[in-house]
């Protein structure tokens, strides 16, 4: 029963932290996936309480709101990226780009709200 909460409440505050006001970009294309994951590593902040931590091993984070939502991996394969929550079965898919100290997760097929943009610190 925990997990089914936990598992409702990690999918509750990444969708409203995916909701904000962005700019329409592109769908992010490929742009190849050493170069790109490597462009990932960092973190990236939406706001000094929710981001995310990329790790050169290929593992990260997600905090929300001072909140730890969870570890992952991911992958990157043409323009979209894949984090595999720890306890999770699926995998959480998004298309983005990074343009220099800046991550924007993609709205369209499969995300969630608008364009999200997060900084590079």
């Amino acid at each position: 029963m925990k997990k089914v909460i936990f598992s409702l409440i990690a999918v509750v505050v990444m969708a409203l932290s995916f909701v904000s006001c962005g700019n329409s970009g592109n769908n992010g294309g490929d742009k190849g996936n050493d170069k790109q994951q490597q462009g990932l590593v960092g973190e990236w902040y939406y706001n000094d309480n929710t981001y995310y931590t990329f790790n050169e091993d290929g593992t990260g984070s997600y905090m929300a709101y001072g909140v730890l939502v969870g570890n992952f991996t991911y992958s990157e394969s043409n323009g979209k990226l894949t984090l595999n929550y720890e306890g999770f079965t699926d995998p959480t898919v998004f298309n983005y780009k990074v343009e220099g100290k800046t991550l924007t997760i993609l709205s369209g097929e499969g995300n969630i709200g608008s364009d999200t943009e997060y900084k590079r610190k």
